[in-house]
């Protein structure tokens, strides 16, 4: 399967994979504890003290600017007894100072331990023994990461460095948000990453994404999946939308402004594509960009938090239509949520064990290849 036209056999992971707890945990702590994961958004902390607490299994994590506007990110566990310090999932903290809620210790956007109320501190209690826990934290296109291994096995422009980002043209740092949906989906998040990578099931459920991309409708990807002689070769040495479409709307055109510095081959093509396994994906069109975060909150439940990012000056525009803007994105989620949703059902037989990938499918074999990877199998 690697290679066009091979006929090599190759079977997915293990049914219980997809929803054993015991397997759920090993792979929170050698992927998901371990990778350099997306979380939000640059904007949604621009200013010292705000704050965002981000969930990853059992673990909580709190990212925040300290006085010069540089990230901070902390464990959501007081150094005194593990209480929380965060109740809610996003706010500021007042006065620059980070309390616990339950004995009132005070730390520093930085973290450190500023003072201990009602305590008479022993001369072998040091404060600067009880800082938060860090959490490395860095940024890249706009995007917060967050990595919560002790020391990250590398930096996070390496892993980038790693995937030859195909956004460079994009202005990724400015863009905002112009709106923003959480899906909560019964499925593993394996299971989400898999059907994203491959559209073999396009012809049968994205019907308008289908008339958009003709390409998905022959249930492939990529032009080299098309047999030699295809006729839609020839177009898609053009675009891969179909003729006189832009971007993915409804009709596949655009008000908006376009992005500038595209290259030629951006413009036509339609479509620009970026994954950072495990958790998030990122298309580019001429006009916006959609990001979806992948988190997984349980062995059987995923959320996705998909923005459409727009350039300020199309944010300005008072006649910005936002239902028009996310109509059809909104659209293929939901699909792709339904069959999700189908397949993780179908996995609890007692009589699958795995199933079996077909040529259009290579892309599935290779993320199952790095989950087995970062597990040790």
């Amino acid at each position: 399967m690697n290679s066009k036209g091979s006929n090599s056999t190759h079977h997915t992971l293990p049914s219980e994979w997809y929803f054993d707890p015991a397997h759920f945990q090993r792979e929170l702590k050698s992927i998901w504890w371990d990778e350099w994961l997306c979380v939000a958004r640059a904007g949604e902390l621009g200013e010292p003290g705000q704050f965002k607490v981000i969930r990853v299994g059992s673990q909580q994590v709190i990212i925040t600017r300290n006085p010069k506007g540089k990230l901070q990110a902390f464990h959501n566990t007081c150094r005194h007894r593990g209480s929380l310090l965060c109740e809610s999932d996003s706010g500021s903290f007042h006065s620059g100072r980070i309390v616990c809620p339950y004995h009132a210790w005070v730390y520093s956007l930085d973290g450190e331990l500023q003072n201990t109320p009602r305590l008479n501190e022993s001369d072998d209690f040091n404060r600067k023994d009880y800082s938060l826990y860090q959490v490395a934290v860095d940024s890249w296109a706009g995007f917060i990461f967050i990595n919560l291994a002790g020391i990250p096995a590398s930096e996070l422009k390496t892993r980038i460095a790693e995937e030859a980002n195909p956004l460079s043209n994009w202005p990724m740092q400015e863009l905002l948000i112009a709106h923003r949906q959480v899906h909560h989906v019964d499925c593993n998040w394996k299971v989400f990453w898999e059907n994203f990578l491959e559209c073999y099931h396009c012809p049968n459920i994205h019907r308008e994404l289908c008339a958009l991309v003709p390409l998905y409708g022959q249930g492939v990807t990529s032009p080299e999946d098309l047999p030699e002689d295809h006729p839609l070769l020839a177009a898609s040495a053009q675009t891969l939308l179909k003729p006189g479409a832009v971007t993915w709307s409804g009709d596949g055109f655009t008000t908006l402004p376009w992005f500038d510095g595209l290259s030629r081959e951006e413009q036509t093509i339609g479509m620009t594509f970026f994954n950072l396994w495990p958790s998030v994906f990122i298309v580019a069109h001429v006009d916006y960009v959609r990001s979806v975060q992948v988190m997984p909150d349980g062995p059987e439940k995923t959320r996705l938090t998909v923005d459409w990012l727009v350039s300020p000056e199309t944010m300005d525009r008072e006649a910005l239509d936002i239902p028009g803007l996310v109509a059809f994105g909104q659209q293929v989620v939901l699909e792709d949520a339904r069959v999700c949703e189908l397949n993780q059902k179908g996995l609890h037989s007692q009589r699958h064990r795995s199933g079996v990938l077909t040529e259009k499918e290579r892309d599935v074999l290779a993320f199952d290849q790095w989950v087995m990877a970062r597990l040790g199998d």
